[in-house]
């Protein structure tokens, strides 16, 4: 079978109309006009400089874990990281991830080879890239309390080298916009017993599992508005169960949407939205999307 490339592009591979519920957690969405796995600096930079000259619109994809693409789904370019962008070396005390690898892998990495800090990560899916954007974190801590610096690649193809202030890490966010493209991370961990790592780790995965809800979702889809938290919020709204279409609000965990099968993308949207509307009457606070609401 004939691989079909973007423009041409070497270390680039081409697929048209991908339906995009095949590449999120909430298995929604539509079909991209363009899917592209990118597999090299050199080939990201043209498909970036490509993009620009010719006007399109594009996103980068990590594992798809805090994303909602819309029912229409996605008229330009969707960029996946893979090959050198999934690679993750060690160098002293420092650890060397490509944007691409996953957090799971990374986290299996620095455990065995004996290296703790980044316990809190167990459990989260996503991309190291992805992660990184969002400051995603738990049980306290996040990846700001871990990064050193990053390289990314902005929309001309330019690559750059940010330090941690630069990075500008707040809750569940960052100064990164959305059109950058983090092609590695250096993280800095301290060497520690193994039994240690994997026994607090043992802990923060049966307590996420405790609270985690089952079905198709984003995790969590609101930031807490601390130092309250959006799911006592909603939950205090009597939201619980509330349903549009087959996206519902978890009886588990108020802050997770649940895709119980056939949901759309708009059933989604009302639903957050009727989320907040009743929060803001009820208590008067405004709750943020921590997901990604593509449209």
């Amino acid at each position: 079978m004939r691989t079909c490339t973007f423009f041409g592009i070497t270390g680039t591979r081409l697929v048209k109309n991908e339906p995009l519920k095949k590449h999120t957690s909430f298995h929604i969405g539509g079909k991209a006009s363009y899917f592209v796995y990118v597999s090299s600096k050199r080939a990201l930079a043209r498909v970036l400089q490509t993009i620009k000259k010719r006007k399109m619109r594009y996103f980068i994809i990590g594992s798809g874990t805090n994303v909602l693409f819309s029912d229409k789904g996605f008229a330009g370019v969707i960029i996946k990281l893979s090959g050198i962008f999934k690679k993750i070396r060690k160098k002293g005390n420092y650890f060397i991830c490509g944007g691409g690898a996953a957090i799971d892998t990374f986290l299996r990495t620095v455990v065995q080879q004996k290296f703790g800090g980044a316990e809190f990560l167990v459990g989260i899916p996503g991309t190291i890239g992805g992660g990184i954007k969002g400051n995603a974190g738990a049980f306290g801590k996040s990846f700001a309390d871990i990064t050193r610096q990053i390289y990314i690649m902005n929309e001309k193809g330019e690559e750059k080298c940010l330090n941690h202030t630069a990075i500008g890490f707040g809750y569940r966010t960052t100064r990164l916009r959305q059109s950058i493209v983090v092609l590695t991370a250096v993280f800095e961990l301290k060497r520690k017993n193994r039994t240690r790592i994997k026994s607090l780790m043992a802990r923060n995965r049966a307590q996420r599992l405790k609270q985690m809800p089952r079905g198709f979702s984003a995790g969590s889809f609101f930031k807490n508005p601390l130092p309250n938290t959006a799911g006592a919020l909603i939950e205090s709204c009597g939201l619980k169960g509330c349903r549009i279409g087959d996206a519902e609000v978890s009886t588990h965990h108020a802050n997770w949407i649940i895709n119980r099968g056939e949901a759309k993308a708009s059933d989604v949207v009302q639903l957050a939205r009727m989320i907040q509307r009743t929060v803001k009457r009820k208590r008067g606070i405004v709750l943020q999307p921590e997901v990604q609401i593509l449209r």
